[in-house]
């Protein structure tokens, strides 16, 4: 166990593992050991998730801030300027449509904090701090986490397989990040799931050629991109820690 341990003792782990890298540990102490690293695991599983809704929550306060001048009309785009004419006549100032920005701001913030509001619950969930979801008939429950029941049908139709045409390696395997997006589990691909759906937003908006509007809009991306990398981060170090049970050995054949 000591040689698979010493490859595995690349992070937060190593000062743990190295006590034991000339000591033959009996079963208890190899109990012990795993135990250790699960508990530091879940110690920065938590405090990773509740950053993730500080995140979050300094997203909302930074959307809400101008909404009283939108409200107002004092902010300096609280009016969309449209020109509506025929390319072929010259337009005046007549021409030109004034449309409130304020309606448009609310239903789009309001759609990116919708988004922003379940990856919220998701992680509060996790966190064991709302009460879990109850299902009544005809819903059943689902693997997805706190995926609202209109979204389940979308998660169980995505197929993260390889395509025919993937090449294999040459023992006939897939490609091991083939492999690992077969096994990716449900409250990840939900979690994968709102982050596409942050991107319309700021994509169209850039190709608008409204850059700074595009920023302004791309916070929710970044925030469910962390969210993202935390999760599938937590998961490898579970599914690392989780296979040190299948290395113990027998320490009186060591």
């Amino acid at each position: 166990m000591s040689v698979p341990m010493q490859r595995r003792a690349a992070g937060a782990n190593e000062q743990v593992l190295s006590q034991y890298d000339d000591h033959v540990m009996d079963d208890q102490e190899q109990e012990q050991v795993i135990d250790t690293i699960r508990q530091d695991n879940e110690k920065a599983n938590y405090w990773y998730r509740l950053s993730l809704l500080v995140i979050y929550g300094l997203i909302l306060v930074l959307y809400l801030s101008p909404v009283p001048a939108y409200a107002l009309g004092k902010h300096p785009k609280s009016h969309m300027t449209l020109f509506f004419v025929h390319h072929q006549a010259v337009g005046t100032v007549d021409d030109l449509t004034y449309l409130p920005a304020f309606p448009i701001y609310m239903m789009v913030a309001s759609i990116l904090v919708y988004l922003m509001y379940l990856a919220s619950y998701e992680i509060a969930d996790r966190l064991h701090l709302v009460k879990p979801q109850e299902f009544t008939f005809p819903r059943q429950p689902h693997p997805f986490g706190t995926a609202p029941w209109w979204i389940v049908p979308v998660l169980r139709d995505l197929r993260l397989q390889p395509s025919k045409n993937l090449q294999t390696t040459e023992k006939g395997k897939a490609p091991e990040k083939v492999e690992l997006a077969k096994v990716l589990p449900p409250r990840l691909t939900y979690v994968g799931f709102l982050w596409v759906c942050t991107w319309p937003i700021p994509l169209m908006t850039f190709g608008l050629g409204a850059f700074d509007d595009a920023l302004w809009w791309a916070f929710p991306f970044m925030g469910v991109s962390i969210h993202l990398l935390i999760e599938y981060w937590i998961y490898k170090a579970d599914r690392e820690t989780l296979s040190l049970s299948g290395l113990r050995y027998n320490y009186k054949g060591a």
